[in-house]
């Protein structure tokens, strides 16, 4: 959840700074969100019993 926080935060951060015409920039926060819902699914799985 962390990981998906800190990048809906840096989404936030660029848009505020009116940085978002850079597609690099926007790459970073949009791979920490999705590899935190990836891990977050990961954990959920293996913490459940079925």
């Amino acid at each position: 959840m962390g990981l998906m926080m800190f990048g809906v935060a840096l989404l936030l951060t660029l848009h505020l700074l009116h940085l978002t015409f850079v597609n690099m920039l926007l790459l970073i926060p949009l791979c920490l969100i999705l590899l935190g819902f990836l891990l977050h699914v990961h954990v959920m799985k293996k913490e459940s019993r079925y």
